[in-house]
């Protein structure tokens, strides 16, 4: 994915538009499911290595969870963060489709509610 970015800068900065490249575009097709599988290896990684001590059948899962008494505190920050975040998002979209959109013609208007 890292080279596809780095052929496209290339070629948007030697060629401009990027519709003029036919195999770049294929090949951005192709990728399109690699951001997929990276996310699905990352979470592989993470739970295959997220218990290396735990011997089956030696100690349970359990025996082997840090305590964290003091979790709420992040939780809350991170929960009200992404609150935050999710609505500057909408009324960022929200002000992007209404300029979008452009102002309704009287002629319009009134033709969709006859």
């Amino acid at each position: 994915m890292l080279a596809l970015a780095a052929w496209s800068g290339w070629c948007w900065w030697k060629r401009g538009p990027l519709t003029g490249h036919p195999r770049l575009l294929c090949a951005l097709v192709a990728a399109g499911p690699l951001g997929f599988v990276a996310i699905e290896a990352g979470w592989i990684v993470t739970e295959v290595g997220r218990q290396p001590w735990i011997i089956y059948g030696v100690m349970r899962t359990e025996n082997a969870v840090t305590p964290m008494p003091e979790i709420v505190a992040p939780f809350v920050i991170f929960t009200a963060l992404y609150i935050f975040l999710a609505f500057i998002v909408f009324f960022l979209l929200r002000r992007q489709f209404i300029e979008t959109a452009g102002p309704v013609s009287e002629t319009s208007a009134t033709s969709t509610h006859a």
